[in-house]
């Protein structure tokens, strides 16, 4: 009798340790989906003022100009995938836009909801590659090299942009100031991007040094090494041949800079929709100067996208060439509302996706 006791008490505590051996095993796939569930809802809590004002501005525009407006936005990020597709390519990175889109998406989500200077989006890509077998340094580099083409292919927006906003002699110190910074952040950027090519030996220092710093943080959490032996100096080689990659690969690299161009036309073509649906007709040079300075400020702050600050550039360069201060918001409003809040919505949605969070990359 005591035996079958004690063998019911084994079983029992068997049965115990199963689940929560089960139970913790599903966290671990499924605790960052949670926290980013969290994190949406917080951010549209403190948003909700934003979606409201989004909400009212919409009803009153023209729909068949505001669903111009929605293709045109569409197309953008057609092309921003392709981005993707021809600089991975660049650093032999194989990868299909139709599986990019989503991740995509998700990246947006990510860099908007995880304030991390983009870090957040191109991890997403990243592990992305990785999970599909492919070299995580090359994605690193990939990525990188994206983020440097769409952002140069902004420069000479801001130029045109300066020089409009001088011609009409409603050029102001902030604005001056802000393009600096963002040339200097695109110089950084190209400079980051050709450390494995130009002084590889910095590269590999300093992965070497972050290989040290994380293995000895896993050790004093977990007692084992996060990173095996091997990772800085097999990483630095991928990234140095990736940065090889880019200066051979030239056909690629046009092709992404080809696309990067195309993308920010449609950019442009979705203010001037925008403008129309509001019955705002606006000038190119209206058009080039608001969104650009209104792109240098959503990168240059240290807010996600630049909210709030972003928008009240928009508005007071729409203002000082002289639209009508309400149509001013309305266009802000919307076109952001188009570049910023339905990405997220559909980053959301496709956020499942991902393999990052336990989707197959469909």
């Amino acid at each position: 009798m005591r035996f079958g006791a004690l063998g019911v008490a084994g079983a029992g505590s068997a049965w115990r340790r199963r689940v929560r051996r089960d139970w913790l095993a599903w966290f671990r796939r499924r605790w960052l989906w949670w926290l980013v569930i969290i994190g949406f809802i917080i951010f549209l809590v403190l948003s909700r003022g934003e979606l409201a004002t989004l909400g009212q501005t919409l009803l009153q525009g023209d729909p068949l100009w505001l669903g111009a407006a929605v293709l045109a936005q569409s197309a953008y990020y057609s092309l921003y995938a392709a981005q993707y597709k021809y600089g991975f390519a660049t650093v032999e990175v194989a990868s299909e836009v139709r599986e990019l889109i989503p991740v995509m998406f998700a990246s947006i989500f990510l860099r908007t909801i995880v304030p991390s200077g983009g870090v957040s989006g191109a991890a997403v890509f990243v592990d992305d590659a990785a999970r599909r077998g492919q070299s995580a340094a090359r994605a690193a580099e990939g990525s990188l090299l994206v983020l440097a083409v769409d952002l140069s292919t902004l420069l000479p927006l801001v130029a045109i942009a300066l020089g409009y906003l001088a011609y009409r002699h409603v050029l102001v110190f902030y604005e001056v100031f802000g393009s600096v910074l963002f040339a200097l952040f695109v110089a950084s950027l190209g400079a980051a991007l050709f450390t494995g090519r130009l002084a590889p030996h910095l590269l590999r220092r300093g992965l070497h040094e972050l290989q040290w710093i994380t293995n000895e943080l896993g050790r004093r959490l977990q007692h084992r090494p996060l990173l095996p032996e091997g990772w800085a100096a097999r990483n630095a080689g991928d990234l140095a041949r990736a940065a090889n990659d880019i200066a051979t690969h030239q056909g690629s690299l046009g092709q992404t800079l080809g696309v990067a161009s195309a993308a920010q036309l449609t950019n442009l073509a979705t203010v001037h929709l925008v403008g129309q649906a509001f019955g705002q007709p606006l000038s190119l040079g209206a058009i080039i100067a608001s969104f650009s300075m209104q792109a240098v400020f959503s990168v240059v702050t240290f807010i996600p996208n630049g909210l709030v600050v972003a928008e009240g550039v928009m508005v007071a360069v729409l203002t000082s060439l002289g639209v009508a201060f309400g149509s001013a918001v309305a266009i802000t409003i919307v076109y952001r509302g188009l570049s910023v809040w339905l990405p997220l919505l559909v980053g959301f949605l496709f956020l499942r996706q991902v393999r990052s969070f336990g989707g197959r990359g469909r």
